[in-house]
This record gives C-alpha cells, structure tokens and sequence, in this order.
C-alpha cells in the first residue's frame, strides 16, 4: 500500500516578502505589481494556521498554491523565483510539535481580512501528531478594527485615483501649454538590469499650439541600446525589437542613451512636461539607472495609466498594457518593442481622458 503523501505549506509572510529578501532591486521593481497586497490577495488562497505547543502560531499556504503563484509572475515577467521546492517549504516533520487548522479560502484582501477579523481562539493542544485538514471551525485572529481600516484605506485609493484622473482630464483640456510624454523601457528576460530598448512618444494636444511638428501629431522614438543589441528575448516575453511600427529604429550607444532621452524630451521653456507611463514606477527606475534621474524634477505631473485605468473602469483590478489596449479598442501591434509600447501607452492614455471628459467610463457615470 502507497505511503500518503503529506501536503506541505509555506509562510504566508515569507511569500509576501520573497521579492525584498530573494531579487535584486530592478526586479524588485519588477515584481511590486504582483506582491503588492491587493495583487498577492486577488487570487485563490487556501488559508491555514500552524500551532505549536510553544503556543507560537503562523500563517501558511500550501506550496502548490505558492508554485502556481510563482510560475505564472515569472512567465509574465521572465524573473527566477523559486529554484528548489526546499528554500519555500515550512519543516513540519513528525519532530515538530505542531497541529494544522484550516482557516478558509480567499480571493481578496478582504476575505482575507474577514477570516481574521475577531479574536484568535488558543492552540488545540495537548499537542497531537501532524494532522493536515481540520474539521475545526475557522481561527480567529485579535484584529477587530482590521476590516474597517482596510475599507478605510481602499476609500482612500480610490479616491486618490479618481482626483489623479480629474487632474488628467483638466490639464489635458485646460488652457496651459503642455506636452505629453510616454515612456516604456524595456530589458533582457534573463537580466532585468541589462536595459535593450527604450521608447518615446511626444504629444501636444489640438487645442494647444505644438511647437515640435503638426498640431495634435503623435511623433515616436525607438532606441536600441547598441551594446546590448545582442541580448534577445523570446524564451518568456515576446522579441519584438526589430518591428517598430512608427519610423525607424535607431542603435545608440549606452553612454549616449541619456542625451538621446534629453533631446527627444526638449520643450519650448513654457511648457508643462508630463510624464505617462504603464506600470510606471519600474520605467522610472530604468531611467536613473540610465542616468535620466534629475530630470525626472522637470516633469509637473507623472500619469500611470495602469492607474487611471482602475479609476476610469471603477476597478481594483490590475491590468496588462495589452489588455486595456483591448478593452479601448485600441489595435496594438508588436507588443513588447519599447516604441510600440510608448506609443499605445499613450493612445491609451488619450482615450481614456477623451472618454472621461465625454461623460464616458464607469467613474462618469
């Protein structure tokens, strides 16, 4: 007869911290966006408690649930995570004094939050040997204002990324002179501190009198980094460096990368910069690690479309540049060659604050 085989778990907070203790800081940047804590709890999470006879507790997971987890980040993002099942198993053997509850299952901070809103009831010791699923009713843990400050802080968040899509909407509209700049970076799959593209796109709205080219036109740039011209992807995230759809590629050399970004940014003195991209923050990081760093103080506003997109649909959900060119009916080609993206970040952008100034969009209504 077959030995059963015994479920194994792993810390909940190890998990959360995973990136901060186990990447370097590039791909840190890179992974914020899926171990943030509404990310990380917007999935299915079976929630279980470990007691010990110290009278010690922790919050596990199982290690499927976490392999699965890990599987699908580094598929989006081409980051190693996890190499031996070893480094994330919790060592609950026969010599650990210990019994396992579960808690209950999650799809969202607030479930998670409402398992463990009241008081944690105390260890169902004497101590018994290994047991994996409980009949016992769910733990409760003492955090009884838990809930309300997280309703608290959400009401917050929306309402931060509702004024932020207002402040879009009037300084798109308002009667300043502005220019609109998006900016994607892109990196090798299996070094994300190794920058191979960078793209540009240059906007100044009809109503505004554009002093770089026609009025209301969209003019984009695509960079390769001469040097690391070499460094292909393909194995995780799609090679799409040589299809630029709006003008030609041009190589520049990486000590020149900086200057290239310096003169495609130029604006008339008078006018606003405004800086746009999707999933910003890992953009912004690429840029100083570019030597693009205080220059970043020129720009009076920096848009996320990633976070517009929350406010405009009325969403918590997080979204792929792919996806919302989708949802807006936008056409993207060649996704994944830093121009194309700069330039449908900023379609997406335009059309997000079209909408909304139209009375479109789930925040309009």
């Amino acid at each position: 007869m077959s030995t059963p085989i015994t479920p194994q778990y792993c810390l909940l907070k190890t998990i959360r911290q995973w990136p901060y203790t186990k990447t370097s800081k590039i791909n840190q940047v890179v992974l914020k966006r899926f171990f943030d804590k509404e990310p990380f709890f917007d999935r299915i999470w079976d929630l279980y408690i470990v007691e010990y006879s110290s009278n010690r507790n922790d919050i596990v997971v199982p290690l499927e649930q976490v392999k699965t987890f890990f599987r699908q980040t580094e598929a989006e993002t081409a980051v190693a995570l996890l190499r031996s099942d070893k480094e994330l198993a919790l060592d609950l053997g026969p010599s650990t004094n210990h019994a396992i509850r579960l808690v209950g299952r999650s799809s969202s901070w607030d479930d998670y939050e409402g398992l463990f809103a009241t008081s944690l009831s105390p260890p169902s010791f004497p101590a018994r040997e290994h047991t994996s699923t409980s009949t016992n009713p769910p733990i409760k843990c003492p955090r009884q204002n838990r809930a309300a400050k997280s309703d608290k802080k959400r009401q917050t968040q929306i309402e931060n990324r509702r004024n932020m899509l207002r402040s879009a909407v009037e300084i798109f509209n308002g009667e300043g002179d502005c220019t609109f700049f998006s900016i994607d970076i892109e990196s090798w799959e299996r070094n994300h501190g190794i920058v191979t593209e960078v793209g540009l796109t240059k906007y100044t709205p009809s109503t505004k009198v554009d002093q770089g080219g026609t009025i209301g036109e969209k003019i984009s740039d695509h960079i390769i980094i001469k040097e690391h011209r070499r460094y292909k992807n393909g194995n995780y995230v799609a090679d799409a460096s040589g299809n630029f759809e709006f003008g030609n590629s041009r190589l520049v050399p990486l000590a020149e990368t900086k200057e290239a970004i310096v003169a495609f940014m130029c604006t008339p003195e008078k006018y606003q910069r405004i800086l746009i991209g999707h999933d910003i923050n890992a953009d912004i990081e690429y840029l100083r690690k570019l030597g693009y760093d205080d220059e970043l103080k020129d720009f009076s506003m920096i848009f996320d479309t990633a976070e517009i997109w929350k406010a405009f649909a009325d969403t918590f959900d997080g979204i792929g540049l792919s996806r919302l060119c989708s949802e807006l009916d936008i056409s993207a080609w060649n996704l994944h060659n830093a121009g194309n993206d700069a330039r449908y970040t900023m379609e997406a952008f335009v059309k997000m604050i079209s909408r909304t100034a139209n009375g479109e969009g789930r925040f309009s209504r």
